[in-house]
């Protein structure tokens, strides 16, 4: 745990790019049941190292359900980490979504049918909930750390 901790330091030391999405950039939906936590942090550490590696993907966040607000807990881990919280609100995952989206992750959620039927989604069932913020974000680091890996060789 330690090594992840100082993994994280050293990403959170290197930021301060903006990771705002552009009209042209590939676009990854992350998707959570509520569109509230899971989901933002994904595209909070997502957008972050994207612009750090230079690559010109860029993320969103979605729920299947979505409440009227950001997770007030994934919104103090997020400030906690030094990490900018993503614009908006949360809001259901929709067909402009699913026509724009490169790839698209349910975090811990089911997907609509039409979206489950893209061929773009990838199920991330193993993130944590109930455990606290860290855990939940370590899963999430993770896996968008391995699939920025991916997106950079597929670059080359």
């Amino acid at each position: 745990m330690t090594t992840m901790v100082a993994m994280l330091t050293v990403l959170l030391i290197a930021g301060g790019q903006s990771a705002k999405p552009s009209a042209t950039a590939p676009t990854i939906i992350f998707v959570c049941e509520h569109g509230a936590a899971k989901s933002v942090i994904a595209t909070a550490y997502f957008n972050k190292l994207a612009v750090e590696r230079g690559l010109p993907y860029r993320a969103t966040f979605r729920g299947t359900s979505p409440q009227d607000d950001l997770s007030t807990r994934a919104v103090a881990g997020l400030r906690a980490d030094g990490v900018a919280i993503p614009e908006g609100k949360p809001s259901a995952v929709a067909s402009d979504d699913l026509s724009r989206a490169t790839h698209i992750f349910a975090i811990g959620c089911t997907l609509p049918p039409a979206v489950a039927k893209s061929g773009k989604t990838t199920d991330w069932s193993d993130v944590p909930d109930d455990q606290g913020y860290a855990p939940m974000r370590d899963a999430i680091v993770r896996h968008v750390t391995a699939l920025l890996d991916d997106l950079q060789k597929r670059a080359k």
